[in-house]
């Protein structure tokens, strides 16, 4: 059958499958094995029969850019006819259906998620449709070069893949055999949106299995160019907001009566959303009249080989917030690579009044998306925010209930990874920093209900002390307002040449303007690069608060330290320090390696790097978070431990040094 608009269906009789994928699971260690693809994701488990009840007809083909237009002329200034369409969200999928079936008066829809499974299966029970493994040449793979070459380390692909391929054919369909069932595409070209809400697989057989009757994420199928072909298995799942739109993904059509199946129950609520108190006790302040101190302890628990959803190979840029409830609440990222699908935010709660933080948790996460860096904030009221990069745009979710439960995501732009904590200025307007080189700051005047960014594309900024420009230098800065209402940031700038402007210092910038024009200085801190990030805060007492390193971890082998006080006069220290200043970051008079001192320790931190704790030697790297309490506690996060402590700890003079 062809329809109005040019587009061909094939009949898709009823029957059973098994859909999912059982067996070993796949470790995510891309960099180590991108040539593998045959291991399951956890998601794909319980492999599960499911009966179809009802024949349906599916469109041959992805809808097309031209098709697509037909629906909204003006979608895309580039891209010919035969492209498969994409830069279209779920709604606009849904929608497309919509207008069709009413031009048509017949419905269509998109395939729930089982349908699409039976129907790339088309009888078979291998992990492609084509066997168990692709035919050479398949999966087109010529865009994303600098990803490609990051894992294949410029070596000659496996025969799978096709790098030789001209831009007109990068979305053009049809290119590869069809399936038993005479559908194409159903691997690779462009992922395909499903109908369901994303959620758990259930034990047992199924009758036209639908997902959950809500969710935060929009399933999509198939995979797509320019990825691993382990992502290409009929068995693998994505998903991500119902809002937003790629350039990776596209969609195609069914043609008959949704299925009458029963939704699966939703996932259960991870730890860190469990039985949370909603009480708001009186919180007591900690005393300075002695120094406290508490640490190194772990907030990062996951167990060993642990793959996915929660990974103990990288856990990494945390952010920590104290709850109206009094609890704290850090969220990160898990992953095995940082910039690898597998990638999901998770937390772990230290509930008030305890002393240990809970084991780690799935916090957020969007499947096969790489959501990175996430941050929360709390806004001393009631709401708790919570920001992270997207697939193609950045997010922000909100709650009222302390972290039990969250808003869906709104989506803001521009993408790129938000560089460091929110601050909130005098005047309410909330700031946060952006990594993009294209951007300098990103703000909401309205409480966080909308947000606008200084676009700095094509401009060019003077780095280098005495310099101006339209953004910090480097990345990863953490801000604070002044008192004459500027901001000040503290960067991490990698490039060793660009360093040397600042005489390897940390680079020091001031805005007057909200971000849209700066001027740099170089601080009196030694500069910090990879694996590192530094933390600053306005404390109650109304001095700054510096969290850093005294050297690059890529240098550490060649450490020099920093020159601290003790009782006994000054000594060397290496690793984490605190530093107090007074007078807006003028001078920094107050210095502390952050130590508990005495008997050495072995400590475990980023990455399983093991170091040992001494008086003289702190943490060597990792990225920082902190805030402080109501009770007016310093909370300090590295990669993977908290530590606790007053002012007066950062004050007092450590007895010895050895």
């Amino acid at each position: 059958m062809t329809n109005s608009i040019g587009m061909q269906f094939v009949s898709i009789d009823s029957g059973t499958f098994v859909m999912g994928q059982d067996g070993p699971e796949t470790d995510h260690q891309m960099m180590k094995h991108p040539e593998k693809f045959d291991d399951a994701d956890a998601d794909e488990k319980p492999a599960h029969r499911v009966t179809i009840s009802q024949p349906f007809q599916m469109s041959v083909m992805e809808v097309t850019l031209g098709q697509y237009r037909q629906f909204k002329p003006d979608h895309l200034k580039h891209g010919t006819d035969s492209d498969a369409v994409t830069q279209v969200s779920w709604k606009d999928a849904v929608s497309f259906c919509e207008w069709l079936s009413a031009k048509e008066q017949q419905p269509y829809r998109l395939p729930t998620e089982a349908e699409w499974e039976y129907a790339c299966r088309s009888g078979s029970s291998t992990l492609f449709h084509t066997g168990d493994s692709l035919p050479p040449g398949f999966q087109k793979w010529s865009s994303d070069i600098g990803f490609r070459d990051r894992y294949f380390k410029g070596a000659v692909l496996p025969t799978e893949y096709r790098t030789e391929v001209s831009r007109l054919d990068m979305l053009r369909g049809g290119q590869t055999p069809a399936n038993a069932w005479g559908l194409k595409d159903m691997h690779g070209n462009v992922s395909e949106w499903c109908a369901d809400w994303y959620g758990p697989y259930q034990t047992g057989s199924q009758t036209d299995a639908l997902g959950p009757n809500d969710g935060d994420f929009r399933v999509f199928r198939g995979g797509h160019h320019s990825i691993f072909t382990r992502v290409l298995r009929s068995a693998n799942r994505s998903a991500w907001l119902p809002e937003s739109s790629s350039d990776r993904i596209g969609f195609r059509v069914v043609l008959g009566l949704p299925p009458k199946g029963a939704n699966t129950p939703p996932a259960p609520t991870p730890l860190n959303g469990q039985n949370v108190s909603q009480s708001l006790a009186k919180i007591p302040t900690v005393s300075e009249d002695a120094p406290l101190f508490e640490g190194p302890r772990p907030f990062v628990k996951i167990a060993r080989n642990s793959y996915g959803p929660l990974f103990f190979r990288h856990n990494h840029s945390p952010s920590i917030t104290e709850c109206p409830n009094g609890d704290l609440l850090a969220v990160w990222y898990s992953c095995a690579n940082e910039d690898g699908a597998e990638l999901s935010n998770v937390a772990s709660r230290l509930r008030r009044g305890t002393s240990d933080w809970e084991p780690a948790s799935v916090f957020w996460d969007g499947p096969d998306v790489n959501d990175h860096a996430p941050k929360v904030w709390w806004d001393g009221e009631k709401t708790l925010f919570n920001f992270v990069r997207g697939l193609r745009e950045n997010l922000v979710r909100t709650s009222t209930d302390n972290g039990a439960t969250w808003s869906k995501a709104r989506l803001i732009q521009p993408p790129g990874e938000f560089g460091n904590q929110v601050i909130r200025l005098h005047d309410g307007t909330l700031v946060l920093g952006h990594d993009s080189r294209q951007v300098s700051l990103v703000t909401s005047t309205d409480a966080g209900e909308s947000w606008t960014f200084n676009d700095v594309k094509q401009r060019v900024s003077d780095f280098q002390p005495g310099g101006q420009g339209f953004r910090y230098p480097g990345i990863h800065a953490p801000m604070i307002q002044l008192k004459d209402g500027g901001i000040m940031a503290m960067s991490r700038l990698d490039p060793p040449e660009d360093q040397e402007k600042f005489q390897f210092k940390t680079p020091v910038s001031f805005t007057a303007d909200l971000g849209k024009t700066w001027a740099y200085e170089a601080s009196v801190f030694p500069a910090i690069s990879s694996v590192q990030r530094a933390a600053m805060i306005r404390l109650q007492d109304g001095s700054i608060l510096f969290c850093s390193f005294t050297d690059q971890w890529r240098d550490w082998k060649n450490r020099r330290g920093m020159t601290f006080k003790n009782s006994s006069g000054e000594f060397t220290g290496f690793g984490l320090f605190v530093a107090l200043s007074y007078d807006e970051g003028k001078t920094w008079p107050i210095r502390r390696l952050v130590t508990p001192g005495g008997k050495k320790i072995q400590v475990n931190t980023i990455d399983q790097v093991e170091f040992t704790m001494s008086d003289t030697y702190a943490e060597p790297c990792g990225y920082l978070a902190v805030t402080q309490t109501r009770d007016g506690a310093i909370q300090l996060i590295t990669s993977k431990n908290h530590y606790w402590f007053n002012t007066a700890w950062i004050k007092a003079l450590p007895s010895h040094s050895n």
